[in-house]
């Protein structure tokens, strides 16, 4: 075969090959890994805290010397004690132990909320010259009264009224905390309900400064429990 015809054969073949395509690769289709399965660790199970309700001590029986004797009938009036039941069914008890206070000469002194209109409910009225005094649930704030129990030499005061959760527990707190001994008649005590009242006797035995959780009778500067009809004035 002459030269130039072998020349021109082999540089077709090599243009030929220049103008080819690339051939593409068939991708390899991925295959995802499994992944390992973990179990979920259980949490496990946390019994709520057994929660101890502490015991509230009985009431005591209770002999209160006539002599530095008083009874406070804290804010029954028609604005706090009439929408509340127990505090209506606790009216004919204080009455009774306001009978018992007066029959011993013992000075009965009155609180009043500064709801406008409201008024002492008739059945626990105060008679001409026993005093009574408008705040709020301290009953000594902005008043008179440790000047009107001192006025009356008054050591040992016994409270009755509502709510117990507020003039009741911060009156009595501010008795205690002026040097006076307190007794509450825990049937003459109230709240919008019953559970509030359970615990304003427990705090009462325990106010931080004036403890008596073991309800000694009128335990000096603390606060004894009672009964309306456990007390007595001699």
């Amino acid at each position: 075969m002459p030269l130039h015809r072998s020349a021109a054969i082999v540089l077709a073949i090599l243009l030929a090959a220049c103008t080819q395509p690339p051939a593409v690769a068939t991708p390899t289709p991925t295959v995802p890994t499994p992944q390992p399965t973990i179990a979920a660790t259980p949490v496990p199970a946390t019994a709520n805290p057994a929660v101890t309700v502490p015991t509230i001590p009985a009431t005591v029986a209770v002999e209160i010397p006539v002599k530095g004797a008083a009874l406070l009938v804290l804010d029954i009036t028609t604005a706090v004690c009439t929408p509340r039941p127990p505090c209506v069914t606790s009216l004919p008890k204080i009455a009774a132990l306001i009978k018992k206070a007066r029959d011993a000469k013992v000075p009965v002194i009155y609180s009043e909320t500064t709801a406008a209109g409201a008024s002492i409910l008739p059945e626990v009225a105060p008679q001409a010259g026993e005093p009574s005094i408008k705040a709020s649930s301290d009953k000594f704030f902005n008043t008179n009264l440790d000047q009107l129990l001192k006025d009356r030499g008054v050591e040992n005061a016994v409270v009755v009224g509502s709510a117990s959760n507020g003039a009741v527990l911060y009156t009595t707190f501010g008795l205690n905390l002026r040097g006076y001994t307190a007794v509450v008649a825990v049937d003459g005590i109230s709240a919008n309900v019953d559970w509030p009242t359970n615990f304003v006797q427990w705090q009462l035995l325990n106010e931080p400064g004036f403890t008596n959780a073991d309800n000694k009778p009128l335990d000096k500067q603390h606060v004894t429990l009672s009964t309306t009809d456990k007390i007595a004035f001699k």
